[in-house]
């Protein structure tokens, strides 16, 4: 999928994902450009696993205090249904 800003706030408005910041109750926020992951794991050693599995998911920023909250671009519907989801 190619990054779209437009669809990204249209997804998140249609979700609910409307309130204000968690932090400072501010309603203004700013989509992140890009993408990003949050790599998991399966055990707790605290070594970092590069490679396994992941969530891919899109930030969005408070504008005021800067708060980031992350959202999972498959619970969105924006990711791809060809074979490893790209």
């Amino acid at each position: 999928m190619e990054f779209d800003r437009n669809q990204i706030t249209q997804k998140l408005n249609q979700k609910g994902a409307t309130k204000p910041c968690h932090r400072c109750g501010n309603v203004n926020f700013s989509i992140i450009d890009g993408f990003s992951n949050i790599q998991l794991n399966m055990q707790l050693t605290g070594a970092m696993v590069l490679g396994g599995p992941s969530v891919p998911v899109v930030k969005v920023v408070c504008t005021q205090c800067g708060a980031i909250s992350s959202h999972a671009v498959g619970v969105l519907g924006l990711l791809s249904q060809d074979k490893g989801g790209q």
